[in-house]
C-alpha cells in the first residue's frame, strides 16, 4: 500500500474547526509521514468501538466514516442499549478522529466508527507521535493547540446540551 504522502497531509491542515496539522511546515509534515500508515477499511467495518481502549489516531484519507454512539434506555426495571447516528463523514471534510489519544495511550473511545463508503485511513500511534513530539517540540506544541481547540468546541457543545436536558427535565418534573 502507497504510503502516506505530504499532500495527503497538507489536506489535515484545513478543517472544521481546526485542521489538525494547521501551522506546520512541510517539513514538518514530512517527518509526520514517516510515523503514519495508510490502511484501507471496507463498508460497515468498525474501526474505533465506543468504549475501547484506543491508543491510536485516525485521519480520514478517501470514503465515509459513520459516527455512532452508544446509548442506555431504562424502560420501567429493564435497560437496553442502542446506537444513535451522530454524523457521517466524508473523506473530503478531512476528518479525523480518536485524536485524544495522541496524547492519552489509555484514552477510552466515546463513539463507534465505522465504514459507509470503503476507503483507507492514516494511523498514527501514541508512541510514535509523542517521540515525534520529543524530537520537535513545535510539532507537538501546534497539534496539541489544534486539538485543543477542537475539544473546546466539543466541550461548549456538550455544556448547551447539558443546559438543555436540565432544563427540558426541570420543565417536565414542575409539570407533573
Amino acid at each position: 500500500m502507497p504510503e502516506v504522502s505530504r499532500e495527503d497531509l497538507r489536506r489535515f491542515c484545513e478543517g472544521m474547526p481546526v485542521g489538525i496539522f494547521s501551522n506546520l511546515t512541510d517539513d514538518q509534515l514530512d517527518a509526520i509521514t514517516h510515523i503514519t500508515n495508510r490502511e484501507s477499511f471496507e463498508n460497515d467495518q468498525v474501526i474505533i468501538e465506543d468504549g475501547s481502549d484506543g491508543d491510536t489516531m485516525y485521519l480520514l484519507l478517501s470514503g465515509k466514516v459513520r459516527v455512532t454512539k452508544k446509548l442506555m434506555i431504562k424502560a420501567g426495571k429493564t435497560i437496553s442499549e442502542s446506537e444513535k447516528e451522530i454524523i457521517e463523514l466524508p473523506a473530503e471534510w478531512n476528518p479525523y478522529f480518536g485524536e485524544l489519544a495522541l496524547f492519552d495511550p489509555t484514552s477510552i473511545r466515546t463513539a463507534t466508527v465505522a465504514g459507509s463508503e470503503g476507503g483507507e485511513y492514516g494511523v498514527i500511534k501514541n508512541a510514535d507521535f509523542l517521540a515525534l513530539a520529543d524530537g520537535d517540540h513545535d510539532i507537538g506544541y501546534f497539534v496539541l493547540r489544534n486539538v485543543l481547540v477542537k475539544q473546546v468546541g466539543v466541550i461548549r457543545k456538550a455544556n448547551e446540551n447539558t443546559l438543555n436536558l436540565t432544563t427540558a427535565l426541570s420543565f417536565a418534573l414542575t409539570s407533573r
